[in-house]
């Protein structure tokens, strides 16, 4: 006769799929590190867009990709160290979703998700804005700088130092408010940092396939657009540290029940995309910038309407109540 024993239930004898997913706790660290290696390889590609500027080395003996398609899609050295950080942002995405799963989220994977992000971010966007402001103001002798003898020069610095301490600050606001009992997940206050760098990122991409165009009208809107960048990054870098509310973006338009009509409209954004995809990502990010200053300012407007009309129908029923 065989005899079956039961195996306790208690926390020394766990389930399998729960070992499994145990071992599996370090996947989500990984992710992180490398988000933090694609922001230091933005970086990287930053200052390679910048060695014929002064490193003495000629366009000749640059090591490119070597292939058609991919030089298409990347034509320079900015546009690889912008896709990088695109690829951070996706990693981002993932680690935290992957931590939740495998029930592995600690204060270190908390900690060092906000440090990668500083770098992927942070600091490569602003010096990607730095490299490509520098090769866009090498023809006028207009050097990015502190210590520039031009205001646009010392302000496109100022610029990019902003945006790279203020995405520190948002980073270290998110980890106090997040360990609090009564954090709110369904909004962020303030621009998160993906979004931010991501605005950056389209800017630079949206530049270069400016460059692939031959028309008058894509030079005067390139060079339009080169002066509004360190304005355009002192707001990202402001909007970050406000206060105003943003959407998450999956929850308010991805997950859950959504409008027929909506899914019309996202269908034809991923057409356009396909077809026109700079264009369409710059567009997408810019209004995702703004949403949250104009859904504020709207909400503002009611609340001070409301109370008004609230008020008039309080009186008009005083009146009718009047006797006559």
């Amino acid at each position: 006769m065989t005899v079956l024993t039961k195996i306790p239930s208690g926390s020394d004898h766990p389930r399998p799929h729960r070992r499994r997913l145990r071992s599996l706790a370090f996947v989500p660290t990984l992710i992180t590190l490398g988000n933090l290696l694609c922001g230091f390889a933005a970086i990287h590609f930053a200052s390679r867009a910048m060695f014929d500027l002064g490193a003495g080395i000629s366009p000749e003996q640059f090591i490119t990709l070597h292939k058609p398609a991919f030089e298409r899609m990347l034509p320079s050295f900015l546009s690889v160290g912008a896709s990088l950080i695109i690829l951070g942002m996706i990693l981002d995405c993932f680690d935290g979703l992957l931590a939740r799963v495998t029930r592995a989220t600690t204060n270190f994977g908390g900690q060092l998700d906000s440090l990668a992000d500083v770098v992927t971010f942070g600091v490569a966007p602003a010096t990607l804005m730095v490299a490509f402001m520098t090769k866009e103001l090498a023809g006028d002798s207009i050097v990015p700088s502190p210590i520039s003898d031009h205001a646009l020069g010392r302000l496109t610095w100022v610029a990019a130092a902003l945006y790279a301490a203020m995405t520190a600050v948002r980073l270290a606001r998110y980890n106090v408010e997040h360990a609090k009992a009564d954090f709110d997940h369904r909004v962020f206050r303030g621009l998160p940092s993906p979004g931010a760098a991501a605005i950056m990122v389209a800017l630079l991409l949206f530049q270069d396939q400016l460059l692939l165009q031959e028309y008058h009208w894509a030079a005067v809107l390139r060079r339009a657009i080169v002066f509004a960048t360190p304005f355009i990054a002192m707001a990202s870098a402001f909007l970050m540290v406000s206060r105003i509310p943003y959407r998450r973006f999956h929850r308010a338009y991805l997950l859950g029940r959504q409008p027929f009509g909506q899914f019309l409209i996202v269908m034809l954004i991923v057409a356009v995309f396909l077809a026109f995809k700079a264009e369409t990502f710059l567009l997408l990010v810019l209004w995702y910038g703004l949403s949250g200053p104009l859904f504020y300012v709207v909400r503002k407007i009611r609340e001070r309407v409301r109370p008004d009309k609230e008020l008039d129908s309080v009186a008009g029923h005083r009146v009718e109540r009047k006797p006559a």
